[in-house]
Order: structure tokens, then sequence, then C-alpha cells
């Protein structure tokens, strides 16, 4: 490039014949420096201005070739100065033209590697490559209608698709086909993201319907959908579909909607999914509504006209859910209570010990965990004098007299909330009012009943010993608890929690480690623990076939002698194994 600079110095006393030569020298200099540098693999083309790329941007000007390159084929001939005079550079190196913002050196250098480039490659200019506008969410799709809105409802049938699905739902046709129609058209009207598709499939698979493409049943082509109905079509293409072991009918399965719909919401969904204390109605009605939008859509298109009663009962369940599941999750959170956890820190329960004020790693939290001994103390002591009966007040002033407090009785009890009585407005005044109770909460009272959990192992039990067992049940002890106003809110009637529970010798109770909290209608079913089962292998896989044979042949020849369980080299093996020492072994 240094060597332009010197040519138009010079190109006073030369004619076009030695400037043409020396723009060639110059061009011929452009591309063998680009050449060369484009091959180094210490530039990487980005910061070298003579790259092919960078130089295929600029366009070539005829106007300035034409009087300097006499082989230029629009170059005039030499006696016609006249017409086209050489070209004047007047301002000096350096200078900025005020309307370009540029040198004229620059300009002059930019292109004449522009023309140099572009002669080489034979081409013109080279368009750059326009980035391609991603679509408006209204052509992709994302702005229509999903079929989950609030207030949506499925069109009426006109008679034309009444008559087909007089065809795909016939009573006669038998339930498991039914269903399987009736999923693959449900999902083919609903848009479903990722988040409502992976709750309606595990909602399916606890009912033991199986999601994914049947196999080796081959593709549909037109010819062979031609020569096919309505029916068989959506059954081919359907994704989810009942196992053929479950086709035979009611006699080896039981169809239970409402069964499914309380083991789905009250089981599966609070292991599987996280639910925020927080956002838990949220988060609880974006899985309600897809499973009560598909039961609806049973219900509109007539699926199941026999278990209809059941449809209309697992949609009840539906709003059921949408009450109580948030509740347990903030009842989780708050349990036990300030009560329950001061009797905890009080008489050894699974809180003593945690307080931690102003620790190294929280240095302006009070509290981290637990409660202090001075406040734990404060609080028993109050919630005794207002809510304990008389008689559990002198045996506490008694046995504290004579050093004699103790647990009597630790154990995990299954509990169903029976009644919730919140403090009365005297209680409530004198927490308000009396200096000893600043900053505590008023104590209500929660009275529980024992509960059977469905996971609860079987008992083998003879007749006699079942009548006296629910004779037992018809007198069964009611538990009582002290717990705040504030956790009261939290619970309903019929909730259900698992919990440590502490008797205490001067009779009262007090839970502190709570297992879990479940709405009213908790249960289960056995297609829960068939979730990922699979069938066992009558034989065993050559590989591991060939371990097991390994395995027993290491024992035989003594493994275990060596070094990390594992065989000693330096055992006998093969014919230096005595057999008598092969006999014991085995």
């Amino acid at each position: 490039m240094v060597h332009l600079q010197d040519m138009n110095e010079s190109s006073g006393g030369n004619g076009a014949t030695s400037q043409g030569i020396q723009l060639r020298t110059v061009l011929d200099s452009v591309d063998s420096e680009a050449h060369v540098l484009n091959n180094d693999p210490a530039h990487d083309g980005a910061e070298v201005a003579s790259s092919p790329t960078e130089l295929a941007t600029y366009t070539v000007d005829p106007n300035l070739l034409a009087p300097w390159d006499p082989g230029y084929a629009g170059a005039p001939d030499e006696n016609d100065a006249s017409e086209n005079p050489e070209p004047s550079h007047s301002k000096t190196d350096g200078q900025i033209d005020a309307n370009t913002n540029e040198s004229p050196q620059l300009s002059v250098v930019a292109d004449v590697a522009a023309a140099g480039q572009s002669m080489q490659m034979g081409v013109g200019s080279v368009k750059k490559k326009s980035k391609t506008k991603k679509k408006p969410k209204s052509k992709r799709g994302l702005t229509a209608p999903t079929g989950f809105e609030e207030f949506y409802v499925d069109a009426p049938l006109t008679p034309a698709e009444h008559e087909v699905e007089k065809g795909l739902y016939d009573p006669d046709i038998p339930f498991s086909q039914r269903i399987e129609v009736a999923i693959q058209r449900y999902c083919a009207r609903r848009n479903m993201d990722s988040v409502k598709k992976d709750v309606f499939d595990k909602y399916l698979s606890l009912g033991g319907i199986s999601a994914g493409p049947k196999q080796f049943l081959g593709g549909l082509d037109a010819k062979a959908m031609s020569d096919m109905s309505a029916a068989d079509i959506a059954l081919m293409k359907a994704t989810h579909f009942v196992n053929i072991d479950k086709h035979g009918g009611e006699e080896a399965f039981i169809v239970d909607f409402e069964a499914c719909a309380k083991a789905f919401f009250s089981s599966r969904v609070p292991q599987v999914y996280y639910l925020s204390s927080v956002n838990a109605v949220k988060d609880v009605q974006s899985k309600t509504n897809v499973i009560r939008n598909f039961l609806n859509y049973l219900l509109h298109h007539d699926v199941c006209p026999e278990y209809k009663s059941q449809v209309f009962a697992a949609r009840a369940i539906c709003d059921l859910t949408d009450q109580e599941l948030p509740r347990t999750m903030k009842a989780q959170s708050y349990f036990p209570g300030d009560f329950q956890t001061a009797c905890s820190e009080i008489f050894g329960g699974i809180f003593q010990g945690t307080y931690a004020k102003n620790p190294e790693w929280a240095p302006e939290a009070e509290s981290y965990a637990g409660m202090s001994s001075e406040v734990a103390h404060r609080t028993f002591k109050i919630g005794l004098a207002t809510q304990a009966s008389d008689e559990v007040a002198k045996r506490y002033k008694d046995q504290n007299a004579a050093d004699d407090l103790r647990t009597l009785k630790v154990y995990n009890a299954c509990l169903e909330v029976t009644e919730l009585v919140p403090a009365d407005d005297g209680i409530k005044r004198f927490y308000a009012k009396h200096p000893a109770a600043k900053g505590l909460s008023a104590l209500g009272r929660l009275k529980a009943k024992s509960w059977d959990p469905p996971y609860k192992p079987f008992r083998d039990l003879t007749e006699d010993e079942k009548i006296a067992e629910a004779k037992s049940t018809s007198s069964m002890e009611v538990y009582e608890f002290l717990v705040e106003d504030y956790v009261l809110d939290t619970c309903f009637l019929g909730m259900k929690f698992e919990t440590t529970v502490h008797d205490l010798s001067f009779g009262l109770k007090f839970f502190d480690n709570i297992s879990g909290v479940f709405c009213s209608f908790y249960g289960s079913i056995p297609n829960e623990r068939l979730i990922g089962w699979r069938v066992p292998e009558n034989e065993p896989l050559p590989a591991r076939e060939k371990s097991m044979v390994a395995t027993a042949l290491a024992e035989v020849l003594g493994a275990g002698d060596g070094e990390d369980g594992m065989a000693d080299p330096t055992a006998p093996c093969g014919n230096d194994v005595d057999g008598d020492d092969i006999e014991e072994t085995w």
C-alpha cells in the first residue's frame, strides 16, 4: 500500500502508460500480499485489510480505471485527452474530505484494492447475506387458542360429526379401544405445551395407559388410509394405548375414574412436582385444569356412558383439589407451630438444641431454627395457663415441684383432623395486653383421630381379630393439641398428616416431626407401585450368565484371599486345586 503514495507523487512527469504499469504493479502486490496473509496461520483474516472477504465488499468504479489503465476496454485514445482529462489530486496527504469524512489516499487505496480483488475473482461485488427474521408469534401459532382457556368449551357437534362419533364410541366396542381413540382425538384438538403434556401423560400412566408410539405396525400411507374407516385411522395413529394385557375388560381390571383422580392429585402430584407454598394455588390449578379439561371432553363426546357417574365424581375431585392441596402445602410449612416447638425444646424433641442466635454465617439472623430456652419456657407456661385444663395444670405444678417431669412415650401416628377450635376473645385479649405474652400468638385447639394410611403394611388377621379391632376402633382415642390460630387457619376438617407424638407425664401431648400432610381424599392405587416396573427375565443374559459362572469359579478357587476382595493371584488354579478342597468349598 505504500507504493501507491509514491506513484501519486511521481505521476506528474509520467504518461498514462507508466501509470498503468505502476497500477498493475500495485494490484499484483496487493493480490500477492492478500494471498500470503490469508494462507498464514498467524492471521485469521479478520485483521487483514486485504482479505478476500473484505475486498469483495467494494465495487469497481469504471471511471477510476479508465484514464489509468490503457488495457481497459473502455479506455479512450491517447490523443483524445480533452474529453477524459487526467484526474488531479489537489488534496494534500492526510487531508480529510469534509463531505465523505475520509482521506483521499485511503479512498484510492480501497478502490484499487477492490479492483484488484475483483479482477482476480472475475466477479463483481458480492452482496452480504441478509439474516432471516424471526417470525412473529401470530405466525408461529403461539397466540392461537390452546383449548385450555378459562371459559373454553367445545363447539356443538354437527350431525355429520355426531354420526362419525357414534361409530367411534359405540358402547359395543370395548372400553380400551374407545378410550384410545378418545385420547388421540382429544390431543389433536388441544395445543399442549411441554408442562401440560407431562401432566397428562403422568395421569394416563397412573391409570394404566402407556404413552408412546405403537411398535411393529409400520407406517400409514395415503393408499392404506383410503381403504380404512375413521375409527381405524384414529386407532392406528394413537400414541396413547392400553397394553394388550389389559384388554380383558372388567373381569381382569377395574375402570375407576374417581379412584385414579384421587390417587393422582393426593399422592402422585405432591411426589413428582414441586409445589411452592407461595404459589401453591397457581401451581395446583395448572395441574387440575388439564385433567378437568380431558374429563369434560369425555362427557361432551359421550365416550363412556356406562362410566358417566365416575367421570362426574373425578371432576369433583379436581375442584376439591384446588381447595385442599394448596392448604396442605401451607400447613406443612407452618407445622408444628410455636407451642409445639417450645414443648419439643423443653422435653427432648426433635427441635431441642437446634437454636442458633447470630451465627457467623448469618450474623443478622436473630434465630435460624428452633427456639431459645428462655422463649420456649415462656411460650409453654403461658400456653399452659390459658388453654390447659385444671387437671393438667395441677399435675404439672406438682410434678414440676418434685422435679418429676418426663416423657412417657414417643411414637409415630397417622392422624385425621376432626375438629378445629380457634382461640376465643378472652384468650386473644390476654395475648394482646399481657406483657409476658408480647410477641406470642394466641393458642387454639386441634383435635384428631387415628387414620390408617393405604400404604400401611398388610396385617394378616383372623376373623376374630378383625372383629375385635373393629370394636376397638369405635372407641378410638382422640388426640388434642394446642396449636396457634395462624396454623389452624391452614388446616381443614378431614386433613391427614403423619407425625411423631410425645405423651408427657402430666397428661399433655405434643407433636414435632411432620412426615407429610395430605388431602382429605388421600388414597393410592396399585398402579402407582407398577410405574417403571419391568417383566423379570426368564433366563439371564449371556454376559450376565458368563459373569455368574466367573463368580462361582472364583469362589471355588478361593476368591477374596487377596487385597481389595479380589482373588489372590498366587492361589492355586486349574489342575493344582485339590478335589477335596473343591468339595469343602461347595
